[in-house]
């Protein structure tokens, strides 16, 4: 599931919960990523409260949510994916942690866009 899936599965979502930020939405929307990011259950728990800091999803945490799948997918595009640095310094701690559970395609593919963006110290 592309980037651009995932965001029309959220649409369906929302309006299955009648566009209402509820527990069970963010439950619902936590499993649809986790689905689609194709990581560990852990990982990507880890990844969405990065993603989704609080209890109300806005539609910017669902951004975020689509183009951490396109990264997962080694199919980011900085024109229209829109990480900034506090995510890429984010990432790249994490990675560090679970690298090793990882595909090493998609860690040297995530790692290569961390250094492009000029937060590998």
């Amino acid at each position: 599931m592309s980037g651009t899936d995932f965001e029309r599965s959220c649409k369906q979502l929302r309006k299955k919960y009648n566009f209402e930020s509820t527990p069970e939405f963010r439950d619902d929307l936590n499993e649809l990523f986790t689905k689609a990011l194709g990581e560990g259950e852990d990982f990507s728990l880890e990844l969405f409260e990065y993603c989704v800091p609080s209890e109300a999803v806005e539609d910017k945490n669902i951004e975020k949510l689509s183009d951490m799948i396109d990264l997962f997918l080694l199919d980011y595009n900085s024109e229209f994916n829109h990480l900034v640095e506090a995510d890429w310094i984010f990432l790249k701690d994490l990675i560090n942690v679970w690298a090793l559970d990882m595909d090493m395609d998609t860690v040297s593919y995530i790692m290569q866009l961390v250094l492009d963006a000029g937060v590998f110290d």
